[in-house]
Order: C-alpha cells, then structure tokens, then sequence
C-alpha cells in the first residue's frame, strides 16, 4: 500500500490532544473559504460567507495568538535537541529553525486586538449577528447580490488580518505531519489495537486507505493504547463493525 499515489488514498486524522484538533479545524475552515471565495454561483458565495462567520466564531473564543506562540516555541525547543544527533539533516533542520524564528517574530509583532478589524466592520458585524437566521436577513441577501469580484474582495479584504494564523498553522501541522513514519499494519476482522508509549509526545494519528473501499475507521486514543475499528454500513444503514481482514498505512505523529 506504501506505493499507492495521494489520489488513490483517503487520509483519516484523529489528533490525541485538544489544540491540535483545534488547529485542524481551523485549517479546514481557512481551506474552505479560500477554496469557495471566488466562485461566481451565489450559493458558494453565501458558503465562503458561514464559514468566515464560523471561522470567527471560533477565534474569538480564545487567545490563538498565544496558542500559536506556545507551539511553536514547544516545537522549536524540540528541534533544537535533536539538533547535536549525527543522523540529523543540519540543512533541513537549520530551515525549520530559521521558519520558526520568522513566524515567531510574526505573531509577536501581531496586536493582541487583531480580530477588531472584523468585529469593528459594521457589515461584518452585522452580517455575523444575523447568518444563523432561519430567514435569511437583508444584509445577507445585499451581500450576496453583489457582482463576483466585489464579494471576492471583499472577503480578501476581511481575511487579510486572519492570514498570519494561517500560515502558522499550516507550519505547524506540516512538521507534525511529517513527523512519523508510515508502517504498514493489518486490522484481523476490522479490529486493530496497539500499545503506545506514554512517554513519546504523540499528537496526531493518520491512517491511509486506498479511495474505492465501504469502510471507514473509527479511532480512540490515548496516551497509552490506540484502538482502531473499522466500521461499515448494512443494508438498513447501521453502521456496524466490518468483519474481514483490513490492511492500512498508519502514521502517528510525536515531537
């Protein structure tokens, strides 16, 4: 299966800490508005729309400034260990370094008020009190009427400020991505555990199927054992436990 390219694979995550969830999270948003902010249909429009609105939501809810700071400097201080091995790459390792120091230096020049740019806007303001309405409201609908570049720029005007946690979290998940080594395993009638080692830093799981099967995994984790079930659907649509023989790549990710 190693040899399989990405657009033969479906690439489950199951992150084993909290931040990292969140930091996923934020990824797929940040994704899907850049993926739908352009597109000319009004109904994608109004999806760019939520999901800034979401996006915001969430960011508002707590200091990712800080987040953001604290992982990098975790990971920073992780990289600077390894860095006296004599199985270290030194030129790959001082590049990582050297992204650090710059994004570090990005987020402390960042002002604690960086959400004010959106939350000061009064058509922002307006439109994310009122995108939940059952009914959709008149600032939605006199959004959306307008013509594709207008909205376009409008969002990249109110995602400008956002893109420093973007371009953390993207750094950030990359190194943890890139962090394990894929092994190949089998799960003997859909069911797979294994022990882990509670003193490895382990914050990401990510197991690879090949695209064209009816079965999904569903993944517990903690810092002491992983188990995985891999789960499909009968002909009345309960989901129950697949029965045969399962060979996937699994990947867990620590620094």
């Amino acid at each position: 299966m190693s040899s399989l390219s990405d657009n033969q694979v479906s690439v489950y995550e199951e992150p084993v800490v909290e931040r990292i969830r969140k930091f996923i999270k934020i990824e797929a948003l940040f994704n899907k508005i850049i993926y739908f902010k352009d597109k000319e249909d009004r109904n994608e429009s109004f999806v760019a729309l939520q999901l800034l609105c979401e996006l915001y939501e969430l960011l508002s809810r707590s200091d990712i400034k800080s987040e953001l700071i604290r992982e990098i400097e975790g990971q920073n201080v992780y990289f600077k260990k390894i860095q006296e091995m004599p199985e270290t790459d030194a030129d790959k390792l001082n590049s990582v370094l050297e992204k650090q120091d710059v994004l570090l230096n990005l987020l402390h020049n960042v002002k604690s008020n960086h959400l004010d740019f959106l939350s000061q806007d009064i058509l922002f303001k307006t439109i994310l009190k009122n995108h939940r309405s059952p009914v959709q409201p008149a600032s939605i609908d006199f959004w959306l009427s307008r013509d594709t570049t207008w909205k376009t720029n409008n969002l990249n005007l109110w995602l400008e400020p956002l893109l420093f946690i973007k371009k953390s979290i993207d750094f950030i998940l990359e190194l943890i991505r890139k962090s394990g080594n894929f092994k190949d395993k089998l799960a003997e009638r859909g069911f797979y555990i294994k022990k882990l080692n509670p003193q490895k830093n382990i914050l990401l799981v990510r197991i690879i199927l090949t695209a064209d099967l009816y079965y999904y995994p569903q993944v517990s984790v903690g810092k002491q054992r992983l188990n995985i079930m891999f789960m499909t659907k009968d002909e009345n649509n309960n989901l129950i436990q697949y029965q045969e023989d399962v060979q996937f790549i699994l990947t867990t990710c620590a620094l």
